[in-house]
């Protein structure tokens, strides 16, 4: 299988550790990937204000020789998956990847208390957990990858982030971000964790700002922790 990464802009420039993370974990369960070089952004700023733009059939075009491609990030993956690009079938989030791939309770002996931000993408879009206001069954993809328990806030609310929302509404993503945060910050977590960077930023900055004590890690860097743990 040939098998690339696809690393958001702002990953690329601000969490080279989570592209790290991502690589070594799945060299770790015998996946060897290749990160081309001429990448670009997948577009979503643009398509979500109402610009035109090409970089979708760059995209298509970068990825098209590759069998399956793995995205660092939620949102540019749904983003991928809703604008109908022709590789749309074959792009997955990490642990979309993961769990179809049958990996199961990679983090089973991770030995910290983890509070999880389900992001709005991952819900909504790529189905990695079921929204708590539908009355069914709920599926838990992150749940079934991890293995290990976490805590989750009492609802399916977005953070604020929101790209272009942050910027153009700022006191109000600030205000929904830090309710999202008071919200994990009940369950008492050392870690608060989350399959999306754009999400895990805006709430660190919040942190960050008003002096709350907790670490903040991609879901890459908390499996591939607790597969180091047991080698």
């Amino acid at each position: 299988m040939k098998l690339a990464i696809f690393i958001p802009c702002y990953v690329r420039e601000l969490y080279p550790n989570v592209i790290k993370s991502t690589i070594l974990l799945l060299d770790r369960l015998n996946y060897k990937v290749e990160i081309p070089k001429n990448q670009t952004c997948c577009g979503q700023p643009f398509i979500n204000t109402g610009q035109p733009t090409e970089l979708p059939k760059r995209m298509d075009k970068i990825f098209e020789r590759y069998d399956k491609v793995v995205g660092i990030g939620s949102s540019c993956v749904s983003t991928t998956k809703s604008q109908g690009y022709s590789i749309a079938n074959k792009i997955y989030e990490l642990t979309e990847f993961l769990y179809e791939e049958g990996h199961r309770d990679l983090a089973k002996n991770y030995p910290k208390k983890i509070a999880f931000h389900h992001s709005c993408h991952s819900i909504r879009h790529l189905d990695l957990n079921t929204p708590s206001e539908l009355n069914i069954p709920i599926k838990d993809k992150v749940k079934a990858v991890l293995g290990c328990e976490f805590s989750t806030a009492s609802k399916d609310e977005c953070c604020g982030f929101g790209g272009v929302y942050s910027l153009k509404e700022g006191f109000l993503s600030y205000a929904m971000g830090r309710e999202k945060l008071d919200d994990l910050l009940t369950q008492n977590p050392d870690v608060i964790s989350g399959v999306d960077m754009s999400c895990l930023m805006h709430l660190k900055g919040i942190a960050d700002k008003d002096g709350d004590k907790v670490e903040f890690k991609h879901i890459s860097e908390i499996i591939l922790e607790s597969l180091d743990e047991t080698l």
